[in-house]
């Protein structure tokens, strides 16, 4: 009789948590007509698209290509819901974007010379207007327009020179550290960008994945006039379903 009283409460546990996965899985699902709020943080990685530094000595000429410099991504997305399936959203990012090279070191009979540490760094606020295709109920593709405003930017260069005294060891001159900004006629504050992107949710939280590709120049500066902002974002965001 016991066993058969447990049998029977194992039976009405096992019971409810299939009923308890079932009517969270039914909760997770997007309804037409449904507001949400997604405050979302993560990294972001963007380079300057054609931006060449030309090092030049008479043995070993380089081209130096930039490369992606990581930043803070953190904002809010505002999505509303015109099908079960498709959804219409509008965020505000804070979004640290910029540039970077590689170290560089040049050495000959004489001596050498290096820089370091080398790179363009800009604040931006950026909007994103997006349109979103939900596949099922977890995945969704997503297609909109950026456009941003820049706050603040910086640049930052370290050099080195050294020469070889008689026995050959390297002498170190005076390390110069230079910080500063772009000139401001060369600053091209608005932005607008074409984002695409994937993302995945479950039990509200939302993993999404973007590459945007700036329209705009980086700068309005002649050097310049071919490079574009190109941006990978990765976030991490929780859903929150108004009533």
């Amino acid at each position: 009789m016991t066993d058969m009283k447990e049998r029977n409460g194992m039976k009405k546990m096992l019971i409810l948590a299939i009923l308890a996965l079932v009517v969270g899985e039914v909760s997770a699902q997007h309804r037409a007509g449904q507001w949400s709020l997604i405050p979302r943080v993560g990294l972001d990685l963007s380079k300057f698209i054609k931006n060449d530094v030309v090092v030049t000595s008479e043995e070993d000429p380089k081209v130096f290509h930039s490369t992606y410099k990581d930043g803070l991504v953190a904002g809010l997305d505002v999505e509303y819901f015109v099908h079960d399936r498709v959804g219409l959203s509008a965020g505000l990012y804070y979004m640290n974007m910029g540039d970077r090279f590689k170290d560089y070191k040049y050495e000959d009979e004489k001596g050498g010379q290096g820089f370091s540490n080398s790179r363009m760094t800009m604040d931006f606020l950026q909007l994103p207007i997006m349109g979103s295709l939900y596949v099922d109920d977890h995945f969704s593709v997503k297609l909109g327009v950026q456009f941003g405003h820049m706050r603040h930017s910086k640049t930052r260069v370290e050099l080195q020179e050294w020469t070889f005294d008689e026995d050959g060891n390297r002498v170190y001159g005076s390390e110069i550290k230079n910080e500063g900004d772009f000139v401001d006629e060369w600053k091209q504050k608005f932005y607008f960008g074409i984002p695409v992107g994937i993302s995945y949710e479950y039990q509200n939280v939302v993993v999404d994945a973007r590459y945007v590709r700036s329209l705009t120049k980086v700068l309005k500066a002649d050097a310049y006039a071919h490079s574009h902002h190109s941006t990978f974002m990765f976030t991490v965001g929780y859903r929150f379903n108004l009533p």
